[in-house]
């Protein structure tokens, strides 16, 4: 027992060894300032010369996806002065934004005829609105829906008609309770929703009405030119065929379409897309997109778009089967993702700004100032320039624990505890001979 003892002792303190310094957890609910030196790298963001609004905009570079942790939670942006800054990471893609209002409800009245009646006040008619969501009562239903509009809650105008529809089947569900309308400035709005008449036996629930505006966010994306490596003659899964490795520019390039410049008049050709890292990593290619290349003779020559869901990758390789036709001639490959922008409030001094990353432990940002900004930003932000990717000087990499700092050591002790085990199992085998011999002759 006592050598059991040592040995529990010593992997006690081969555990407790490898816990690296200042490790301490904070308690939960507690904010915990950071330091720079946590972070590895940074760029310098320059502010534009000439900035009349109250933000200001960056496009992040590769350079920064490289390093920066996948989610770009660890970007931190510090003033000029040493100060901290909130900001808002946005991918601008495409997309509807609805941005809602509040609105008092009143006057909830049943019709003759077994309609439902809500007035809606926003209390203010300087706000632009175009929708209104509906929830109401009841299962599967088709119930014509009026919606009304007024300045003073007196005199009303038709604003829109639409009928609003339920059905299920199965597991699936098609709803459509929304009801849009060129866009108002009316202060009041007033909605009635009849009764189905084959479905509804009693006045309808209006349970709930949100007045939004709805805007199509057009995005923004960014466009690179690929490093495209010489053709390799390669067997395709269908035949004989071409491959080119495209070079991003970055370990981890976000990329979800390619435009490939062919210099061929007309061809048919089968393609696949594939994704991978490095050449000196262990990250293979994997399949992202395949398709036909196409250009019918007398067409304009113009670059061929291939379009995939969004990935992050260092190359991709394109992959063409030509069977016994020539291979083709493509001169360039640009590529495009949606643009990952910061935006931040415009500072007092035209001094660079420093977006710091790569740290992979920081936790996420959270700014009240990102959570507070519209989704469409008017006027838009005055964008400014992104420096290239430097080392911070005041980084201080973290301690390595133990085991990694002294490996011969931790070897020792291996070897000590299974010299310390194997005499214990000599002991005991002993100990059983002689309680079997003693048992023998007592016999």
């Amino acid at each position: 027992m006592p050598d059991l003892k040592r040995i529990f002792i010593l992997i006690g303190l081969l555990v407790v060894s490898n816990v690296a310094p200042g490790g301490e957890v904070p308690a939960a609910g507690t904010a915990e300032r950071e330091s720079v030196a946590n972070w590895p790298c940074y760029v310098e963001l320059t502010p534009p010369a000439k900035a009349t609004g109250p933000l200001v905009d960056f496009v992040l570079p590769p350079a920064v996806f490289d390093r920066a942790r996948m989610d770009l939670q660890d970007l931190r942006l510090y003033l000029a002065d040493g100060r901290e800054s909130p900001y808002a990471l946005r991918v601008r893609v495409e997309k509807d934004a609805r941005e809602p209002f509040p609105a008092k409800q009143y006057n909830v009245t049943e019709g003759r005829d077994g309609s439902s009646e809500v007035t809606l006040d926003l209390e203010r008619s300087d706000v632009e609105h175009n929708e209104v969501d509906v929830h109401v009562s009841g299962g599967e239903y088709r119930r014509l829906a009026e919606l009304e509009g007024s300045d003073d809650g007196k005199t009303w105008q038709p604003v829109q008609k639409q009928t609003l529809v339920c059905f299920e089947r199965g597991k699936q569900k098609l709803r459509d309770d929304s009801i849009s309308y060129p866009p108002s400035r009316y202060r009041y709005l007033r909605l009635r929703v009849f009764r189905d008449p084959l479905a509804d036996k009693a006045s309808v629930t209006i349970e709930s009405v949100s007045v939004l505006r709805r805007v199509e966010l057009p995005g923004e994306r960014v466009r690179l030119s690929a490093k495209l490596e010489e053709r390799k003659a390669v067997r395709t899964r269908t035949g004989p065929g071409s491959a080119w490795i495209l070079d991003l520019g970055g370990d981890q390039t976000p990329v979800d379409q390619l435009e490939i410049d062919v210099a061929d008049p007309d061809f048919v050709r089968d393609y696949t897309v594939e994704a991978g890292g490095l050449p000196d990593s262990r990250q293979r290619f994997s399949a992202i997109a395949s398709g036909v290349l196409r250009r019918r003779a007398g067409e304009q020559i113009a670059p061929l778009k291939i379009e995939f869901n969004e990935t992050r990758a260092a190359r991709l390789r394109l992959l063409v089967t030509d069977n016994r036709n020539a291979e083709l001639t493509i001169r360039g490959v640009t590529f495009l993702a949606p643009v990952r922008q910061v935006v931040c409030a415009k500072p007092a001094s035209s001094q660079p700004l420093r977006l710091y990353f790569g740290n992979p432990k920081a936790g996420p940002t959270a700014y009240d100032f990102a959570r507070n900004l519209p989704e469409r930003l008017n006027p838009e932000p005055a964008r400014g320039q992104v420096g290239p990717r430097l080392d911070n000087p005041d980084f201080v990499p973290e301690p390595l624990p133990f085991s990694e700092r002294w490996p011969a050591l931790i070897y020792a002790v291996l070897a000590a505890v299974i010299l310390v085990l194997g005499i214990i199992l000599i002991r005991l085998s002993r100990a059983a001979i002689n309680t079997h011999d003693r048992m023998a002759a007592e016999a």
